[in-house]
């Protein structure tokens, strides 16, 4: 048996144990939802009727179908473009066209991404709840239009700079185009988080002096807290800090200030910030340098062995250009990585639950345990999701894990039976 025998089996054995193992997922989460879908869980008990249960449980499991449906639908895009012909056909068209320069490569590049992300954005919207306009697909905000619209931008630009570094012909170009590309990641979650929501100052009044005298107590130097609203700023906490520096800004919803009294709205401050804290700074992009290093040293690695692309689909006679390479190297990548998402989402899981063992200490833990339940009673958040599918589909706990981790990191002495209760 050849290499390119070798790798093409191991390809599809990846591609269609994903489709398994998503089918599998799957399954687990609907028996998990379906078997407490009748009972509101006991700690929204007050703040979720029984009728408002079963509909943001319903809605889970259609969002979790759909959801389904999206995964398989990029892995039938990956094989179409691989054993389909898909690449070799529109990367010949473009050649066709408009030469095999740079140019063409980073189109190349480009549009197939460009079709993984209309696919994506088809499916999200289909699984949003009309009656709300918010998705229970998505667990965690995925920003502003501004910061999609930079995170767009900025995805460009490392693609373009991927390719030129790649074109300048030099044996280290991986190394170049790794720091570039780094560069340009950390830029723009830097920029993302700065223009992510259009602000206007809170109200003075007995809130914002309390506020303000919250964040200078615990001190948090910024601008300031600022208000949202609610219908643009999809935090899962209804908190997020904007900005880096002295230019921070504490932003909250305008709903999360209806909801909630003073002190769980500081203590959803507090956890935003330790939350903040853990996700800048050098130690919050290290796993990304780390694996992003390994990404471009395994992608010049592969770039070089025939038997990657012949292993892919791709004929022995078709002259294969860096765009190509990077675009076969990116389809394989998404297919034999899968199984390790949940490593990644543990890493952040666990970064999640170091911000809340440091603001756990900052406030009253019960606050922020009522606090947390109450804004997320309306968000679908007493609907019990499966642990397993949740390590698969999220980079952040449901609301359920976040209050038991909560009381779990609350100071043993304080801790009572049923204490943890939200008031309602």
């Amino acid at each position: 048996m050849n290499d390119a025998l070798i790798f093409e089996s191991l390809f599809l054995i990846f591609l269609f144990a994903n489709i398994a193992l998503g089918f599998y997922l799957y399954l687990r989460e609907a028996k998990s939802i379906r078997e407490h879908r009748n009972k509101v869980p006991h700690v929204f008990s007050g703040l979720v009727s029984l009728d408002a249960h079963k509909a943001a449980s319903d809605a889970r499991l259609y969002a979790d179908k759909v959801n389904e449906i999206r995964h398989l639908s990029n892995l039938v895009l990956v094989l179409l473009l691989t054993f389909g012909g898909g690449v070799t056909w529109f990367s010949t068209l473009l050649t066709n066209q408009l030469g095999s320069g740079l140019f063409t490569q980073i189109l190349f590049a480009l549009v197939v991404a460009l079709a993984f992300l209309v696919i994506n954005a088809l499916f999200l919207a289909i699984a949003k709840n009309p009656e709300k306009n918010s998705s229970y697909l998505i667990l965690r905000n995925f920003g502003s239009t501004r910061s999609k619209v930079s995170n767009v931008v900025f995805f460009v630009l490392i693609v373009s700079a991927v390719l030129t570094c790649w074109s300048i012909g030099v044996s280290s170009w991986w190394i170049l185009a790794w720091a570039v590309s780094a560069a340009l990641v950390i830029g723009a979650s830097m920029v993302s988080r700065t223009v992510a929501y259009p602000v206007h100052p809170l109200a003075d009044g007995e809130l914002k002096s309390r506020l303000d005298k919250f964040l200078e107590k615990i001190g948090f130097e910024s601008q300031g807290v600022f208000a949202a609203d609610s219908d643009r700023l999809g935090s899962g906490s209804g908190v997020f800090i904007s900005g880096f520096g002295t230019n921070k800004k504490v932003i909250v919803t305008e709903s999360l200030i209806e909801r909630l009294n003073p002190s769980e709205i500081e203590a959803m401050i507090a956890n935003e910030i330790g939350q903040y804290k853990f996700q800048t700074g050098f130690k919050a992009y290290l796993p990304y340098l780390i694996l992003s290093f390994i990404f471009f040293g395994l992608l010049a690695y592969f770039s070089t062995k025939p038997w990657f692309f012949q292993g892919l689909g791709i004929s022995s006679g078709f002259d294969v250009n860096h765009g190509v390479v990077l675009v076969l190297f990116s389809l394989a990548a998404y297919v034999f990585l899968f199984p390790l998402i949940p490593l990644r989402n543990a890493l952040l899981w666990k970064a999640e639950e170091n911000a809340e063992r440091s603001s756990v200490k900052l406030v009253d833990w019960n606050a922020m345990i009522s606090g947390t339940a109450k804004f997320a009673s309306d968000k679908a958040g007493s609907v019990t999701l499966d642990p397993l599918y949740l390590v698969f589909n999220s980079t952040r706990t449901d609301s359920m894990h976040r209050i038991m981790d909560i009381q779990h990191l609350a100071p043993r002495h304080t801790r009572q039976r049923d204490s943890w209760l939200p008031n309602a």
